[in-house]
């Protein structure tokens, strides 16, 4: 994300300024700052699960306590990993046929299974990190009993 954002932020500012002063144009900008925020969305969905600080419905979970909570908690872990597995199978599934179409991006000249991988590893990092975030967060409520 460190990469990507100030990455994307200079490509179209560079095809702005040059669309702007007549210089020429960068058609492969705006498609590369869109693969590029793809990217960035699926790393930052990840890190906010490893981090525990994803929005959810804090609301009712924390109006509970006791086994009511540690259920609710198990169900959104679930239901995340479910997710995660599910996107992410399906997301090989499109690689897999892409690879066989060799279709090519419009501007960059990429074959497309390759804009596809980050959704793919995104998947898996967000059920890792679900994972993660529920064991550790499991540990640290053991202790303090």
């Amino acid at each position: 994300m460190l990469v990507c954002f100030p990455l994307m932020v200079l490509l179209i500012l560079l095809a702005t300024f040059s669309r702007y002063f007549q210089i020429g144009s960068f058609p492969w900008a705006e498609e590369a700052a869109r693969y590029l925020m793809i990217i960035s969305a699926f790393a930052g969905i990840s890190y906010g699960f490893k981090l525990n600080s994803h929005l959810g419905l804090s609301f009712f979970v924390n109006r509970t306590s006791g086994t009511l909570r540690k259920v609710l908690e198990l169900v959104r872990t679930v239901a995340v990993v479910a997710f995660g597995v599910i996107v992410g199978y399906q997301s090989y599934v499109m690689i897999s046929k892409q690879m066989k179409l060799t279709q090519n991006s419009p501007s960059l000249h990429i074959p497309m299974w390759i804009v596809y991988i980050p959704i793919l590893v995104g998947c898996i990092l967000i059920a890792v990190r679900s994972i993660q975030s529920y064991v550790t967060h499991r540990s640290e409520n053991q202790e303090v009993l």
